[in-house]
């Protein structure tokens, strides 16, 4: 009886360590380089095509055209290819730059052509 204990003790103790393991979350960083025209004060992701949109991850204040700033948050991806949209902070609009791998994202430029609507990133991994 004695040895049934321990041995359910010890089941206590691995559980709790798994749950308290899996609790603490991975934090994704990477810098941001506004390679845009733009101040943007917004940066929030999605998985991709799901337009689930996580609350904002960029600090303030807006980050200004030629800027680079690290950013970093808490990560619990199901998947790490991500929708990355931001919000300008001239004239509030978006623009939505898709299916990045943030998992081994270390730095990415953001371009915007606004008249087009054509978003383009260069990054690296």
């Amino acid at each position: 009886m004695m040895c049934r204990r321990a041995t359910t003790g010890g089941l206590a103790i691995i559980f709790l360590t798994l749950i308290a393991r899996d609790g603490l979350a991975e934090e994704t960083r990477f810098v941001l380089v506004n390679g845009t025209n733009y101040p943007i004060r917004e940066l929030v992701l999605s998985p991709h095509d799901l337009g689930a949109w996580s609350a904002n991850v960029l600090r303030t204040p807006a980050l200004k055209p030629g800027e680079a700033r690290d950013v970093a948050f808490p990560s619990n991806f199901a998947t790490c290819n991500q929708d990355l949209k931001v919000v300008f902070d001239d004239d509030a609009s978006l623009a939505v730059w898709q299916y990045l791998n943030m998992c081994d994202l270390r730095k990415i430029r953001l371009h915007f052509d606004r008249t087009s609507g054509i978003t383009t990133a260069s990054y690296e991994e």
